[in-house]
């Protein structure tokens, strides 16, 4: 899952809110939604578990503290980003070192504060540097890039770098209008070297209140891009659970709402998420009552599998599910969850297939597989 943690956002939203606020609607894209068949319940299909090791200590071999984001290609490279240290590394699949980039700074080559990457298979590598607000294009040897400014407080959570040297991306956006203070996400496509959005697939804005504040630093991304430009979105939303595809010039191809059941939060991820809230607002010149939802996102994430499946990823009670759909028809194929005693800091579904990095002292960087119903 990738979430927004940016403050800058938060106190954006201020200097608008200064501006002035009043009453109105929100903007909202307004399309047919078909009914899926199946209920997305427990128990799944397949389980999802380890099957190799591809770095047994992440620090030792390439000196990353932490992963924040992943991608891999279909041509086996994998690209790794580590917001402690504001670094990229590429490394191949069997795990030997490509390159790396970066460091904390405003100087040449590094980076102020990383947040998301994609890598395309010609191994150029996209990073999305939210403090800076800009979005790096970096070359396959991570030495020559391209900085796209104009993004300050308006970064991608989650972009797909295109074969072109363009992207496709989800963000959060706000914005006055009419005198009212809009805010929500927009899902968009950038042309190779432009920092204006070509295309906006989907963007769904309503009224600012206080209490967006607080959400706006646990909003997901759901939002993934196959190798043609098609993109899939998802709502993000508590109550339903809707996906929807749409050509790479934002014709709509499809959208399907499954009935699902929701997950309740524990008592303990409801105090964590509060508590997080609460110090990233703290950091803020404002201060609003936030209480966090009982229930779970229906869904968190969406990314495509090397079968160009389509994974929506579904928080459970005890694991994480993900649910694969045919990407070209938005139909159920299975369900699937990763074993109950496996412990990740983040698990990613990505062209190379599925990723994650294990919790401890010592993180590690693993390969999983579905075992079961695929």
């Amino acid at each position: 899952m990738k979430l927004n943690m940016s403050y800058l956002l938060l106190a954006g939203v201020c200097l608008i809110m200064s501006a002035g606020c009043g009453s109105g609607d929100g903007s909202g894209s307004e399309v047919t939604v078909k009914s899926g068949e199946d209920t997305l319940i427990a128990p799944p299909d397949s389980i999802i578990m380890v099957s190799d090791t591809i770095s047994a200590d992440l620090l030792t071999d390439y000196g990353i503290v932490t992963v924040d984001d992943i991608d891999a290609t279909s041509n086996g490279r994998i690209a790794l980003l580590d917001g402690a240290t504001a670094t990229v590394t590429v490394i191949e699949d069997s795990g030997e070192l490509i390159a790396r980039c970066g460091g904390s700074g405003s100087g040449p080559g590094e980076f102020q504060w990383p947040s998301a990457i994609s890598i395309s298979n010609s191994g150029s590598v996209a990073v999305s540097d939210i403090m800076a607000g800009i979005v790096r294009i970096l070359e396959p040897d991570l030495v020559s890039y391209v900085d796209l400014a104009g993004f300050m407080m308006a970064n991608p959570g989650v972009m797909h770098l295109n074969p072109d040297g363009g992207f496709a991306g989800m963000r959060m956006v706000f914005r006055a209008e009419d005198g009212n203070t809009v805010i929500g996400l927009q899902t968009a496509l950038w042309p190779p070297d432009v920092s204006e959005s070509a295309v906006i697939y989907q963007e769904d804005l309503k009224l600012f209140s206080p209490s967006d504040f607080g959400r706006s630093v646990i909003t997901p991304y759901p939002m993934a891009c196959d190798s043609t430009g098609v993109v899939f979105t998802a709502d993000v939303s508590c109550e339903q659970y809707t996906l929807y595809s749409f050509m790479p010039d934002g014709t709509l191809l499809w959208s399907i709402e499954y009935p699902f059941e929701r997950t309740a939060k524990t008592e303990l991820e409801i105090l964590t998420e509060e508590d997080m809230v609460e110090r990233r607002m703290e950091q803020t010149t404002h201060q609003a009552d936030y209480t966090a939802d009982p229930f779970h996102y229906a869904v968190s994430s969406l990314a495509l599998d090397p079968l160009g499946r389509l994974w929506a990823e579904r928080p459970g009670a005890e694991t994480t599910f993900f649910d694969i759909f045919d990407s070209e028809t938005g139909q159920l194929l299975f369900t699937a969850s990763t074993e109950i005693n496996l412990d990740f800091t983040r698990l990613e579904v990505t062209r190379g297939g599925i990723l994650g990095v294990t919790a401890g002292e010592t993180p590690s960087l693993v390969r999983l597989r579905c075992q079961g119903r695929t």
